[in-house]
C-alpha cells in the first residue's frame, strides 16, 4: 500500500494512485524527519515520478486513478491514519482530474 520512503530500488509502478501515495508518504516522512537521512531526495524523486505520470495521463486515466483511490479509502476504517492518508491521495487525484477539465 502506501510506504514511507518510496519504492525499493528497481521497483516501479504504473499506477497513478500508487505514485501519488508514495509521493505524499515521502513528503510526510521528509517533514517529520527534518529532511534527514535522504528523505528529501526520496520526496523529490517521488514527486518527479508522480509529475511524469500525471503529465502523460489522459483524462480517463485520471478518473480511473481517482476512483481506485476512493476504493482504497473505502476499504479502510474511517478516521484511522491509513484512512486519512488514503483520503489525501483520493483528494489529490480528484483535483488533478478536475484541473484537467475532463
Amino acid at each position: 500500500m502506501i510506504d514511507e520512503g518510496g519504492a525499493a530500488a528497481g521497483e516501479t509502478s504504473d499506477s497513478i494512485e500508487d505514485l501519488a501515495g508514495r509521493w505524499l508518504a515521502a513528503e510526510r516522512a521528509a517533514s517529520e524527519r527534518g529532511n534527514a537521512g535522504g528523505t528529501e531526495e526520496r520526496a523529490r524523486l517521488a514527486s518527479a515520478a508522480y509529475d511524469d505520470a500525471i503529465g502523460a495521463a489522459a483524462g480517463e486515466d485520471l478518473l480511473l486513478a481517482w476512483h481506485a483511490a476512493q476504493r482504497l479509502q473505502d476499504a479502510t476504517e474511517m478516521g484511522s491514519k491509513v484512512w486519512a492518508e488514503a483520503r489525501a491521495v483520493s483528494e489529490l487525484l480528484r483535483m488533478e482530474y478536475l484541473a484537467r477539465g475532463s
